[in-house]
């Protein structure tokens, strides 16, 4: 089953300070690591001719010397969710949130009535529920992201319910949010197809699997054999 777009948002939620705490730390090695993929698969074939598991070899997931200390993937990553987040939220409350009450108190308080009606008013205008345009405290994309899930769940507020327009849209934001949150702490895992034969039947080219902390690995899509770092060849 397909995530939600309150998951997406849930996902962003509980990964933004794992991805912040990444911005000091090194970049992992691009992937797939296109300068060392033939040490890599030289190796695969090597264990296979051998039919003895390969040994492992971290070579192709070093980390290149003078890498800088900033850890870009990370800072481009909370960047871009930052401002498609709290975007997103400026546009569906400029669309949906409801005008705060405005109370002539001009003429002063003497009357209990006109008094109950400002102070209703006061309120209302600061509303928590309320999205602000101004307010730092809360335009941070965690802050973005919760308001958004509530604006789907249709939860009480000084709110117009979304048109399907703006579930969709809220959606599409959603889900490319915790895609980019999720590769850029390398939860997902990616596929390549790499221009190297199979070493098996030698008539497919090798998709590699990795980029995900765990061991990388190769499978041929035609024979259907695979390799995994540090495992022997699977036939």
């Amino acid at each position: 089953m397909n995530p939600t777009p309150q998951q997406h948002l849930q996902t962003v939620v509980d990964n933004w300070q794992h991805l912040a705490d990444m911005l000091d730390t090194h970049v992992a090695a691009p992937w797939p690591p296109a300068g060392r993929m033939s040490d890599y698969l030289a190796a695969l074939e090597y264990a296979d001719a051998q039919h003895t598991p390969r040994p492992h070899s971290s070579r192709e997931l070093e980390v290149p010397a003078g890498q800088p200390p900033l850890n870009l993937a990370a800072l481009d990553a909370i960047r871009t969710t930052e401002l498609a987040l709290l975007g997103t939220a400026d546009h569906i409350a400029a669309q949906v949130q409801r005008y705060p009450v405005t109370v002539d108190t001009g003429r002063g308080w003497t009357d209990d009535v006109h008094r109950q009606v400002a102070l209703l008013a006061v309120r209302d205008q600061a509303d928590p529920r309320r999205w602000s345009l101004t307010d730092t405290t809360t335009r941070t994309p965690c802050h973005a992201a919760v308001w958004l899930q509530q604006r789907l769940d249709s939860v009480p507020g000084p709110f117009r319910p979304l048109t399907v327009q703006q579930h969709d849209r809220i959606a599409d934001v959603a889900r490319e949010s915790a895609t980019r949150v999720q590769a850029a702490l390398a939860t997902l895992r990616r596929r390549t197809e790499v221009p190297y034969p199979c070493p098996h039947c030698r008539a497919h080219a090798l998709t590699v699997q990795g980029g995900d902390g765990r061991p990388p690995a190769a499978e041929c899509g035609r024979c259907g054999r695979t390799w995994t770092q540090g495992a022997a060849a699977v036939a």
